[in-house]
């Protein structure tokens, strides 16, 4: 349905707003730098870049295992929460699914559960980095074989 009212609200807005003009998105320049700290700016942004790509690959690889059953404790603690939340999503009115999503997000860091949301984010962290990522090769290409 989400996708529905996404596709629905692209072509009202394009009947609704043909013969406008588009606003300009408006980008302000960085300050003045030497030719050095541009390049360590640079440096740095593709050092991060590079960082967020290798743990993005190691989620889908550790989503992959635990899809593909290769951990089972771990597949069978993500098969039992998923079947959980299907169950809870059937059965329990969506008013207090969101109730409950509301008080959870709003009272994580109150006093009162401070030290069980802690100790429920360090189990889930130590589960997440018990699950071991798929195995992966590397292959030369083969134009590089065709070549020696």
């Amino acid at each position: 349905m989400v996708l529905v009212f996404i596709a629905i609200f692209m072509l009202l807005t394009r009947f609704c707003s043909q013969g406008r003009p588009i606003n300009h998105v408006k980008v302000t320049a960085p300050p003045a730098k030497n030719t050095m700290e541009q390049l360590l700016a640079v440096q740095n942004a593709i050092s991060q870049v590079e960082e967020l790509v290798q743990d993005g690959n190691i989620i889908l690889l550790k989503l992959r295992a635990l899809l593909l059953a290769m951990h089972s404790q771990a597949t069978d603690r993500a098969v039992l929460v998923l079947v959980l939340m299907a169950l809870a999503v059937a059965f329990l009115p969506s008013k207090l699914i969101i109730l409950m999503i509301f008080l959870e997000t709003f009272t994580r860091n109150s006093p009162p559960r401070r030290s069980s949301t802690e100790r429920w984010t360090r189990r889930m962290r130590e589960w997440w980095f018990s699950i071991p990522a798929a195995p992966v090769v590397l292959e030369p290409d083969q134009e590089e074989k065709k070549r020696k």
